[in-house]
């Protein structure tokens, strides 16, 4: 089984009537994704793309066993929708929205904790096991089945990644989208606790950023004996400090949040870490190449 997100997942999206649910809804479908209900409040909709329309999470999830959600609502709704889909049992939660309030974030960061469930988001664009199963709009293109785990903070960073390395030759287990968010459902280093796990990784590439401490949890995991080879790209070499970067927390506010001090941390550790993007394939194949070492 894949992180997170594979072909035995029954998909709900919430939000399926607006433009952007109808989209992933076809979207989805088409890479293979069983999505089997849509959640739509107050429309009078029972159908959309094939998919049938419920007006809450959980009549949705007690009639189609969904056990997955992808949610498209703006920001102002999604404290509620989320919190709507892990009341109804689902156990992965999706939310790409940006523009989420920080207590908003919080909350429901706890609830799905309480719940036993996984939150990826916000300002995402989600969690993809190419080959098997996608929960948001990445470009599939981009992706093919291999053997390094992919965590990105960056949703255009790791479209680019990704193409560089199926370009290369290099699949990918699973790609999760952590977020650039300060506060997120799932950082860094739950993330690779996952990618850790899964049998079927054998390398983790992070794509990181300036700002906020997950590059120091990847650098941690790197650390341990039992660690799986880990490469790391991080952006933001040129950031001036105390100027927003792009993402909510792509922000230098002390040394540590600098590019150089957390290309510093990462390479004690024993992290292949590429000086840029033209570098990534030979991280990469750098940390695959370690692990063949280890298991031979």
């Amino acid at each position: 089984m894949s992180v997170l997100v594979d072909a035995s997942s029954r998909v709900l999206i919430y939000g399926i009537a607006g433009n952007f649910g109808r989209f992933s809804a076809r979207d989805i479908a088409a890479y293979g994704t069983k999505v089997v209900a849509g959640v739509a409040p107050g429309r009078d909709t029972r159908e959309v793309e094939g998919v049938p329309v419920f007006q809450n999470a959980r009549s949705a999830c007690a009639s189609t066993d969904a056990d997955v959600a992808l949610v498209y609502v703006p920001a102002p709704a999604a404290l509620d929708a989320v919190l709507e889909v892990l009341d109804a049992g689902c156990k992965v939660v999706v939310y790409p929205g940006d523009g989420l309030p920080v207590q908003d974030a919080v909350e429901i960061r706890a609830a799905a904790r309480r719940a036993g469930a996984v939150l990826v988001g916000p300002n995402t664009p989600g969690v993809i096991s190419p080959g098997k199963a996608k929960l948001g709009f990445m470009p599939s293109f981009c992706y093919t089945p291999g053997a390094l785990g992919v965590i990105s903070r960056s949703g255009s960073l790791s479209y680019e990644a990704g193409w560089r390395l199926t370009s290369a030759g290099l699949g990918q287990t699973s790609v999760i989208g952590i977020g650039g968010d300060p506060v997120k459902g799932l950082n860094a280093g739950e993330a690779i606790d996952l990618l850790h796990a899964d049998a079927e990784t054998e390398a983790i590439l992070y794509l990181g950023e300036i700002g906020g401490a997950d590059e120091y949890a990847v650098a941690r995991y790197a650390e341990r004996d039992d660690a799986k080879p880990t490469a790391a790209l991080i952006v933001g070499a040129s950031a001036p400090p105390g100027k927003q970067m792009g993402h909510a927390a792509a922000l230098v506010g002390s040394k540590a949040d600098t590019q150089a001090a957390k290309v510093e941390a990462l390479r004690i550790s024993g992290v292949h870490v590429a000086a840029n993007l033209r570098a990534l394939v030979d991280a990469a194949q750098a940390a695959l190449r370690q692990r063949e070492t280890i298991t031979t």
